[in-house]
């Protein structure tokens, strides 16, 4: 059966949701798809959206060998088909409660104000409960699950400016408006404001010098190992629950940072290919090991060159922040 789509343009999160969308109601020529995953990597400050697409596009073919043959680039792609969210009868968008999900919203919000869109004319399609199950990322759905998803709300302007204010913060050069974001917008969804919580993790922990997902691989190196793909999949299963999924190139790609040769003292030995998950292995250095032990932190044996949202981190530079409890502090 077809469920009719109210009019106007519609916007999701992934190939797979999109995918999914396009079976069950057969409007491909109404519906653009983001396929980043705004939740990893550099989101600073661009209003240029064809220099915002080419850094991004840059960091992912980056962090690994060959990386850059692994995207497929849509030409419903949402970036490069933003102009029409001004001219869309509705902008409907379609988003689950996880992190990513979460900053997509943000993003297309903040888009429809960039491109000169009409604000009042976004709708929400909220999943956020199914069976009594959240619903962390749409394409978690089946087709009969996406075919009963809630129908479109009107976003109210609060909602919008909440949303807003989220990108700014995501964006901002400085991490004080992402870290005390719940804390300012207590009328905002509780999913937006668990997003912004859990971004703060992106930052290096003052204690062990590694972000949430460093330590959180490292931690199941000896455990799940030698084999990275066991290693990820099972970060990828354990942390599930949490909703910040990154997805396992993210995960590959800070493996392969942490056995880097550019650390004065690696924290994992690889082997293998190196450029597939599959084909590479990994064993705890003695390092490594003292780290978890809680003897030692990779902060300053080894650089932090990184991003985390809007902020670049650079040891280097002397540009640093790191995570302390939840609070963020200058290093």
């Amino acid at each position: 059966m077809i469920k009719l789509l109210p009019p106007g343009l519609h916007v999701i999160l992934g190939d797979s949701a999109g995918g999914i969308f396009t079976r069950v109601f057969f409007a491909r020529d109404r519906l653009l798809i983001d396929q980043d995953v705004l939740s990893c990597g550099p989101t600073p400050q661009c209003s240029d959206l064809a220099a915002w697409s080419k850094l991004r596009f840059d960091y992912w073919s980056s962090f690994v060998p060959g990386g850059a043959s692994e995207h497929v680039h849509s030409r419903f792609n949402l970036v490069d088909n933003a102009q029409r969210l001004a001219d869309a009868e509705r902008v409907h968008i379609w988003a689950a409660t996880g992190v990513s999900e979460q900053l997509f919203i943000a993003l297309v919000v903040s888009l429809v104000k960039l491109v000169g869109g009409d604000p009042t004319r976004i709708s929400l399609v909220e999943c956020e409960m199914m069976n009594g199950r959240r619903i962390i990322g749409l394409g978690e759905l089946n087709e009969a699950q996406m075919r009963a998803a809630p129908e479109p709300k009107p976003m109210r302007e609060d909602v919008a400016q909440q949303y807003l204010s989220a990108w700014t913060a995501l964006t901002a050069p400085d991490p004080t408006p992402l870290a005390n974001f719940a804390r300012e917008h207590p009328g905002a969804s509780r999913w937006l404001k668990l997003a912004m919580q859990l971004m703060t993790r992106r930052y290096p922990d003052k204690r062990n010098g590694l972000s949430y997902w460093d330590h959180a691989l490292l931690s199941r190196v000896e455990a799940r190992g030698p084999e990275v793909s066991r290693i990820i999949g099972y970060t990828m299963a354990d942390t599930f629950q949490q909703g910040d999924l990154v997805g396992d190139w993210y995960l590959f790609g800070r493996l392969l940072r942490l056995g880097s040769a550019k650390n004065p003292q690696p924290l994992i030995t690889l082997s293998g290919e190196q450029t597939n998950i599959r084909s590479t292995e990994a064993v705890l250095t003695p390092f490594g090991a003292e780290l978890l032990k809680g003897a030692t932190s990779n902060y300053p044996a080894n650089p932090i060159e990184d991003w985390a949202a809007g902020v670049r981190l650079s040891s280097e530079e002397g540009a640093l922040w790191f995570n302390d409890g939840g609070k963020l502090l200058k290093g």
